[in-house]
């Protein structure tokens, strides 16, 4: 199958979901493509290009739909699939355009607002990442919803010989709406002896307590060494995997991700349910920082939940199950449809001798 992605980036979670999407179901024998129509970091071209060309994947960066036409007419996508929600509406127009199958993917909430009504109602399916962003779609287009969590690459993270020294690092794409829980996580982590804070971010915090890194490319290699990682959605998702202790904190603290903590239908590795006072977080950390024995044992099961339950192998596979099902269903549809030749893009002599193929404008 030929997939078509399409995406602004950013420093973000799902930016980095779309890359690892994209690896994974080339993997899996599905020829895929992406296009972003606006790149917003300098490490794209240093690092991300790279890892796409590395992978055998093909990226375009334009927003010109001259452009994106021409990449449709060379490439023949079976299916488009949108990410971003800033270019829903301009991606359902090139998708409908080109007589192509449209699928977008919700990261988040806010999808109930006027503005993506016409891109939702076009698109074959939604697919959203947990059950809190389908629940808010649910009364609209409860036929078109799959629910398919992210995932990460569990063979990229994974455990490494884990730092002698605890240290917290919080790993997350900031904004001033974190700052606020950032700060309550400094202060817990100070009232803590032998214990560190290591901010890691694409700026620098307002923080006199807490070390800071800029932003990296190379996570993994940071994060297979933690032992305890503060964060939330793709960030926690790869603690877990490379073996670390994860809490859950985004504007708010939804506490460590645990054997307890999974069984809850409702968990969200967004953070932002506040199902724990930030006060909590002192508590929290300094039962890890006192026992060994309980930071080891909650790691080993963070890597074999991760394992089991985070894998974007698995995410892909179901995503692929997502394309076979909606261009299937879509071309049964267009069968069903009569020919309107001035639809069609062709031109019907007035005394029907012949006919003329016009070429469609788009």
């Amino acid at each position: 199958m030929r997939v078509l992605l399409t995406t602004e980036f950013f420093l973000s979670g799902q930016s980095t979901h779309v890359l690892d999407l994209a690896i994974q179901l080339q993997k899996l024998g599905h020829q895929t493509e992406i296009i972003f129509t606006g790149i917003h970091t300098t490490m794209f071209k240093s690092y991300y290009g790279p890892m796409l060309r590395k992978a055998g994947i093909v990226h375009h960066s334009t927003n010109q739909r001259s452009e994106i036409n021409q990449t449709i007419r060379r490439f023949k996508p079976d299916v488009i699939h949108c990410h971003s929600s800033t270019i829903f509406s301009f991606t359902k127009n090139i998708a409908k355009a080109h007589r192509i199958p449209f699928v977008v993917t919700c990261h988040g909430l806010g999808f109930s607002h006027p503005k993506y009504q016409q891109a939702l109602e076009h698109a074959q399916r939604i697919i959203a990442v947990g059950p809190n962003a389908a629940a808010e779609l649910m009364p609209v287009y409860k036929d078109k919803i799959v629910i398919i969590p992210n995932g990460v690459d569990v063979d990229r993270f994974k455990p490494a010989k884990k730092e002698r020294k605890l240290n917290v690092y919080y790993v997350a794409r900031l904004d001033w709406s974190k700052v606020y829980a950032l700060k309550k996580l400094a202060a817990a982590v100070e009232q803590i002896p032998n214990l560190n804070l290591i901010v890691v971010a694409n700026w620098q915090p307002p923080l006199s307590n807490a070390e800071y890194i800029p932003w990296q490319t190379n996570i993994e290699s940071l994060l297979s060494r933690a032992n305890i990682v503060a964060g939330c959605g793709r960030t926690a998702r790869e603690a877990m995997a490379a073996g670390c202790a994860v809490l859950l904190l985004n504007t708010r603290y939804d506490g460590i991700v645990d054997q307890q903590a999974v069984r809850d239908p409702n968990l969200s590795f967004s953070g932002s349910l506040g199902r724990c006072a930030l006060s909590q977080l002192a508590h929290d950390l300094g039962m890890l920082a006192k026992s060994r024995k309980k930071l080891r044992r909650l790691q080993r099961f963070s890597r074999a939940y991760a394992l089991e339950h985070l894998s974007s192998r698995t995410m892909a596979e179901k995503t692929a199950a997502v394309y076979r099902e909606t261009v299937n269903k879509f071309q049964t549809q267009q069968l069903r449809v009569p020919f309107n030749p001035h639809l069609h893009g062709w031109h019907i002599s007035r005394n029907n001798y012949h006919i003329n193929q016009k070429r469609p404008r788009f």
